[in-house]
């Protein structure tokens, strides 16, 4: 756990205590990793006031929940009351961002799942089921489709745990923005061959294009960033709420947007309500988006409606500032809309 670029967003990390985190995005206090909790054992469940999904899962015969929802700002509160009272040392309080986090000391970490080296893993293995074939043979045909080879991808999720079962879609990951957007295309090209199909049933998933169905079962791939491409670490800035606000913008640049933050480059911002006092709508220049529904959702030249928090970011070595707004900042009601696309908003 040495790698400078380890954690990154989406490892995974399985606790002492049974606790499965995902690592969020790529700025990490030293010795910790702000997650967010996906899995607990059925044990120590009591006390989390959220509704669960009817599956129970099995690692090595360690019983696991799952709550229904992840990613709302509800969940969200709840989870870190819930980490607070009974394991605070998963709760650290950020100066950087002014508030408690849900953070994993790395030392409490039993083993950590690397997309990357699941899928090494699941290639080496002697016998495999009829999901894990069929997820080598999907990465196979995605490798051969878009050139990029397959140790520029990972294998994520159930499949990566080993608490797969009927259920369970194909987790795929992507690591870089060149090799998403080559597989991006390719998939595409695939759909057109009928050799699989994207999931078209939301106008969100249409537009993003990153789940779908092959032979059956459904997949999903997302992007994780190369260590090369981590422009940031934790303590360079701090973060400033400012407070809610609802606009109009243009994407001006999307190279970062299939990331988790999502991150948008925006112009020509207008104010859709009030406006705090301080930075006007026009020095906003960037849409960081925490919910992983809004990634790769918008393009270059695409009309947004944006409602989040904004914050002023300062270079605490530099001093040079600027401003964002922040989607999913774990308050209730923000949201990231595509105009004229026939695209609609998903509250957080």
């Amino acid at each position: 756990m040495a790698d400078r670029a380890f954690p990154r967003d989406g490892d995974i990390l399985l606790t002492r205590q049974g606790f499965i985190f995902y690592a969020f995005g790529y700025e990490h206090p030293p010795g910790r990793a702000f997650a967010f909790l996906k899995y607990l054992p059925e044990h120590l469940a009591e006390g989390l006031d959220v509704e669960f999904l009817p599956i129970k899962w099995d690692l090595g015969g360690l019983k696991l929940l799952r709550p229904r929802a992840l990613y709302t700002s509800s969940a969200w509160g709840k989870t870190l009351r819930f980490l607070k009272d009974r394991f605070p040392e998963f709760v650290f309080y950020c100066p950087f961002l002014g508030k408690e986090m849900i953070s994993v000391p790395l030392g409490s970490v039993k083993k950590a799942f690397v997309p990357s080296e699941c899928l090494k893993a699941l290639r080496t293995r002697g016998t495999l089921d009829g999901l894990q074939e069929k997820a080598l043979e999907l990465i196979e045909l995605i490798s051969s489709a878009s050139g990029v080879p397959e140790e520029d991808m990972g294998l994520h999720g159930s499949l990566a745990l080993g608490t797969h079962g009927p259920w369970s879609d194909i987790d795929i990951v992507i690591y870089g923005s060149r090799e998403f957007r080559a597989v991006e295309k390719a998939i595409r090209g695939l759909q057109r061959e009928g050799l699989l199909e994207l999931d078209g049933r939301s106008p969100i998933e249409a537009r993003r294009g990153m789940r779908g169905f092959f032979k059956g079962v459904s997949f999903v791939y997302t992007a994780v960033r190369k260590p090369e491409e981590i422009n940031t670490h934790y303590g360079q800035r701090a973060y400033f709420p400012l407070g809610r606000v609802k606009l109009s913008c243009r994407v001006v640049g999307d190279g970062e947007a299939m990331f988790r933050p999502a991150i948008y480059h925006v112009a020509s911002c207008e104010p859709l309500g009030p406006w705090p006092p301080g930075p006007s709508p026009s020095e906003v220049g960037v849409v960081a988006c925490m919910i992983g529904l809004y990634r790769n959702l918008a393009r270059e030249g695409d009309r947004l409606i944006v409602s989040g928090m904004l914050e002023r970011v300062l270079d605490l070595a530099t001093g040079e500032e600027f401003y964002q707004v922040v989607v999913g900042s774990g308050r209730p009601g923000e949201f990231l809309k595509v105009l004229g696309e026939g695209a609609r908003g998903l509250e957080a």
